[in-house]
């Protein structure tokens, strides 16, 4: 029976994962029509994709009235495609399962002079060209014939640039990786690769090495769009692994020797953290003192500092009533983070498949929204507060709607330019429902449940009459406790951050699971084993106003991310452009801010647990 119970929380997380998990591919007979998607058209230098089927040079996409399915899997939740700028749309390729395609045309498309002219300018601004098929981007591939050296970027070129001269690449050809089905004639999809070629006049075979290539010019032309398909079969790899070939696998030595200095870093804090806590738990709690009466003590030493301030400790702070619905919501990102990273390293989650992470967040954000009630409402009450309605109005609008602002910010700006990355009016529908609908009830449920519950109990009891706090040094103020607090965390997730924002921003995804999960979980023990070292100083000079130094203390890494991050910009990317500043500092922004949340949450609780732990072992009158 008691093993059985202990199962039980693992048997609900794995249901959990199994409903949250990636869908596998579809099987398909020999001759059945496999639909394909046009999606977008996008630029690492711009960062302003535009939907592909919105484009007026193109082939039209499909009209046919009886097509049930106009798109590819829209999500309920229009938010995810929205921010990745998704509009996918069904096109007139024809693609049938095994069955190959030499040259085919797909239709001839007169130019206007406007046609001709938005294409170049794509075209030098290198926008590259994302389409669909059976849930798989199309990508260009460089391997070998063995298949571990195979990696794929994402998307072809929308055209191309030779001695000043400026082609469309009018002709693609898809090659398609697929395996059979033991026992069955199905097949399933496992690679979608695309190589896109300029050619005149539709002549889809090349002649001679030399051809001729299809120029964009400014003037009105007839521009015949071609393609062919190619089937290869591959025995080697499954059809769980397929997203495996859209991760680079990074330096392995490089992480080698960043996890190995973290981990150093991380057990000197430990044992620093470690120290403190037999120094001051180990006393005789058998002595009674006051505030008037510590001469008496053999060591002055252990009198003075964290000990003379025992009843103000717990003074409530000033502002409490807005860091508790702040550490109320660092507690839900932090669990949002854990089922998120846990969903990673299992593999109910992909990293390389668009929106996968997207997913799995916000899904689990909005559902532990009575997680941040609960808790906001429990530190709320240590506080002394009096309206916890109130308190759980502030917990389900603040950070959602610095969220929200954020977004709104990022849609104005690229609404202007007429970018399909803008979150659209029914995306803003979906945020608002969600957030009236789930995120509120289960706030106030959670706050409700949090109010209900017995207060914590402090080991000491506070003074009307605050203590006062002797003049500090420069080394002791609250900036640099701040500013040091932040250097060690940053330091342990420095490698991994600097690859992740190359994956995001250069379109090549350096990742490994393992690597980023280890990293997290030194992040986390080097945060909290940091807050709890600098507060403990702080303790010690008679400084008893650490609650809101505990949160800021736990987040100064984010700030580290973010300075970071600014000069990941100008130096390592090719952004350019308003714009793409704009959106470049919004994600950014909305990615540290989430971080720091979780860090300031962790490094509060764990600040707070110490400094009951030590007071609670010493016997005051």
């Amino acid at each position: 029976m008691t093993n059985s119970r202990r199962a039980l929380p693992f048997l609900f997380l794995h249901l959990v994962f199994q409903l949250f998990a990636v869908a596998l591919p579809s099987n398909y007979e020999p001759g059945q029509v496999i639909p394909l998607f046009y999606d977008k058209v996008f630029s690492y230098g711009t960062q302003l994709p535009y939907s592909y089927a919105s484009l007026p040079f193109i082939c039209p996409p499909y009209t046919e009235s009886t097509w049930s399915e106009k798109s590819r899997a829209a999500s309920w939740l229009v938010i995810e495609q929205d921010w990745r700028g998704d509009h996918p749309v069904q096109s007139d390729y024809k693609v049938s399962a095994l069955e190959n395609l030499d040259c085919s045309v797909l239709c001839t498309r007169t130019w206007s002079i406007e046609d001709s002219l938005s294409a170049k300018e794509l075209i030098l601004k290198d926008y590259q060209v994302e389409w669909w098929l059976d849930g798989l981007p199309g990508a260009t591939a460089s391997y070998t014939n063995e298949i571990n050296t195979r990696a794929y970027r994402v998307g072809f070129p929308l055209g191309q640039v030779k001695d000043g001269k400026v082609y469309i690449n009018n002709h693609v050809m898809f090659n398609i990786i697929y395996s059979k089905l033991p026992d069955s004639n199905h097949i399933q999809i496992l690679g979608f690769e695309v190589y896109p070629d300029s050619m005149a006049n539709g002549q889809c075979t090349h002649t001679s090495v030399d051809y001729t290539m299809q120029e964009v010019t400014e003037t009105r032309a007839a521009i015949t769009f071609t393609y062919s398909v190619k089937w290869k079969e591959m025995k080697q790899l499954s059809p769980e692994k397929r997203w495996d070939m859209y991760i680079i696998d990074p330096d392995p030595s490089a992480h080698f020797y960043a996890i190995i200095n973290s981990l150093v870093s991380v057990l000197l804090l430990v044992g620093v953290v470690s120290i403190i806590m037999l120094k001051t738990l180990r006393k005789d709690t058998s002595n009674h003192f006051d505030d008037h009466d510590f001469k008496s003590y053999d060591d002055f030493e252990d009198v003075v500092g964290w000990r003379l301030i025992h009843r103000d400790v717990f003074r409530r702070p000033i502002y409490g009533g807005l860091l508790a619905p702040i550490v109320g919501t660092g507690v839900q990102t932090l669990f949002t983070a854990a089922i998120t990273l846990g969903a990673l390293f299992f593999g109910y989650c992909h990293p390389a498949q668009p929106g996968a992470i997207v997913f799995w967040a916000v899904r689990s954000y909005v559902l532990s929204a009575g997680l941040a009630g609960f808790w906001s409402a429990r530190i709320y009450k240590v506080f002394r507060g009096r309206s916890w309605l109130l308190n759980a109005t502030l917990t389900s609008i603040l950070v959602p709607g610095f969220l929200t602002a954020c977004l709104m910010v990022e849609s104005l700006c690229v609404w202007s330019l007429r970018s399909s990355l803008g979150i659209s009016f029914k995306g803003y529908v979906m945020i608002f429902i969600l957030w009236l609908l789930v995120i509120v009830p289960l706030t106030f449920v959670g706050a409700y449940f949090g109010d209900h519950r017995d207060a914590i109990e402090h080991p000491v009891r506070t003074t009307q009459m605050p203590r006062f706090i002797p003049q500090k040094r420069w080394y002791q103020e609250y900036s640099v406790s701040i500013m040091l607090g932040g250097i060690i965390p940053f330091a342990v997730v420095f490698v991994d951050l600097h690859e992740l924002l190359k994956s995001v921003w250069q379109g090549e995804l350096y990742l490994s699971v393992f690597y980023a999960t280890g990293a997290c979980l030194l992040l986390s023990i080097a945060t909290a084993a940091v807050t709890v070292v600098l507060v403990f100083f702080q303790l010690c000079n008679e400084d008893y106003h650490w609650w809101w130094m505990s949160f800021s203390i736990g987040a100064s890494s984010s700030l580290y991310m973010f300075a970071y991050a600014l000069v990941f910009y100008w130096i390592k990317t090719e952004i350019h452009g308003v714009a793409g500043a704009i959106i470049y500092i919004v994600h950014t922004l909305l990615g540290c801010s989430l971080i720091g949340l979780c860090m300031g949450a962790l490094g509060f609780f764990s600040t707070y647990s110490m400094v009951r732990r030590i007071y609670s072992a010493v016997k005051v009158d």
